[in-house]
Order: structure tokens, then sequence, then C-alpha cells
């Protein structure tokens, strides 16, 4: 069995998310639980561990995540999806948490 080919773009995006994950000194993972079904936040997620980073997650209320996830999070904060200045407010609250 031959090894796959990866795609030209795909890598291409591979490296630029590796170089500004690498430049970053924390992730922040807005959680969506369709997140699976694409590509790119599935590499940028392992990017993430891979680099060591620490991982800051903000998910609506209400959303199901994993428990692997949720240990993978050194800080978590929700927030209302209907409503922007929550989102805002738990951005703030995370970021705190994080000392960024």
């Amino acid at each position: 069995m031959s090894k796959p080919i990866p795609d030209k773009r795909l890598k291409a995006i591979a490296k630029e998310s590796f170089d500004r994950i690498g430049d970053s000194s924390i992730f922040l993972l807005l959680f969506n639980e369709k997140m699976v079904e694409e590509v790119i936040p599935l590499i940028q997620m392992g990017l993430a561990v891979y680099l060591d980073k620490p991982i800051a997650i903000l998910m609506p209320k209400g959303a199901r995540m994993s428990m692997n996830l949720q240990r993978l999070g050194v800080a978590t904060e929700e927030f209302d999806p209907e409503d922007t200045a929550s989102i805002e407010a738990a951005s703030m609250r995370l970021l705190q948490k994080m000392k960024v």
C-alpha cells in the first residue's frame, strides 16, 4: 500500500498554521460541535497539542465536549451564542484566566 500524498493546499495550510501557532503564547479554541467535520480545525488542534501550547476554550452554553478535550483545556469559558456581549465577556474572562 502506497503512502498518501498530501494535497498541496492542505500542506500549505498546515505550514501556515504551524508558523502562527508556534509564534503564539496560547491556543484559543472557539469550540463548535461540528469541528470534527472540518480538517483545518483538527490540524490546528493537533498542532497546538504537539507544540505544547496552553489551550483556552471558549464554548457555547450547552455544547457537548469530550472529556479528553476538556482535560486539554487549561481554562474554559461558556458564552450565550445569541448574545454578542456574552461572547465578549466570556472572552475577557478567559484571557484573564490565561493572564494574557
